[in-house]
């Protein structure tokens, strides 16, 4: 009878840390979206970006980060360089980032990895719109390397 309370009560503790994840994920998307939204709107309001200092720069995206790297460690820091003034999300396995570069256009943020291979997605948004988009793959491997 014991056994059947404590099964039972972490199936209903698991469940709520999914939602609780689960919401949180949703949460960050809608955030994104709005963002893409809003900047879409400020263009669309004012009818040109002559405002900005880089909206005759074509938009880049430049990583440090090596693509298929295999570590033993639970987090990786993503680095890399593009154009000052742009918004960067990074999209982990486990969580997401919105991040803003510095007056160089240079970031970097850790994120942390699951078991196996991992697909970070890092997309750097322009207030004109515009965006570029690079995928990571890193494998995480609690093996001896």
């Amino acid at each position: 009878m014991k056994a059947r309370k404590e099964t039972t009560l972490a199936i209903i503790i698991g469940l709520a840390i999914a939602l609780l994840v689960t919401g949180g994920v949703l949460r960050a998307r809608k955030a994104l979206q709005k963002l893409n939204l809003s900047l879409s709107s400020i263009t669309n309001k004012t009818g040109s970006t002559a405002n900005s200092p880089d909206s005759s720069t074509d938009l880049f995206l430049t990583l440090d980060t090596l693509n298929h790297t295999v570590t033993d460690e639970t987090t990786i820091n993503v680095s890399g360089k593009t154009l000052p003034n742009t918004y960067i999300a990074i999209l982990g396995e486990k969580a997401e980032h919105l991040i803003v570069p510095n007056e160089l256009g240079v970031f970097t943020q850790s994120v942390v990895l699951v078991k196996g291979a991992n697909t970070i997605r890092i997309t750097v948004y322009q207030e004109d719109g515009q965006n570029t988009s690079q995928d990571l793959t890193v494998v995480y491997t609690t093996a001896d390397l």
